[in-house]
């Protein structure tokens, strides 16, 4: 009898987790895949999910949660902060890097 309630509690779990949204897209800069950096992404509880791009510029996380979160991108070890949304489907988020006359970077939206 104690096993059911187990079962439901560990299937009610695994559906959980299908409820994650997947963050993807492409970041480049002066029209060149910005490769190998570091991507995060922080969610409106501000639990932060990592990753990076890969030799293309393309990066692919999975977010928990929904709603406004906030992409870091860090090139030339200069972070840039842009807004993203999160959703219970993929959504696709292509970036450009523009270096910006402070001599930083800003994330646009492409």
């Amino acid at each position: 009898m104690k096993a059911i309630p187990l079962v439901l509690l560990v299937l009610l779990s695994l559906a959980a987790s299908g409820w994650a949204g997947e963050i993807y897209g492409a970041i480049k800069e002066g029209g060149q895949p910005v490769k190998k950096a570091p991507v995060e992404i922080k969610a409106p509880n501000n639990k932060a999910y990592p990753g990076s791009t890969d030799d293309y510029g393309n990066y692919r996380i999975i977010v928990a949660e929904t709603g406004k979160c906030t992409i870091t991108v860090t090139f030339n070890g200069q972070p840039t902060k842009g807004e993203v949304e999160s959703y219970p489907t993929p959504v696709r988020f292509n970036w450009l890097l523009e270096k910006i006359p402070t001599g930083g970077y800003s994330l646009k939206r492409q």
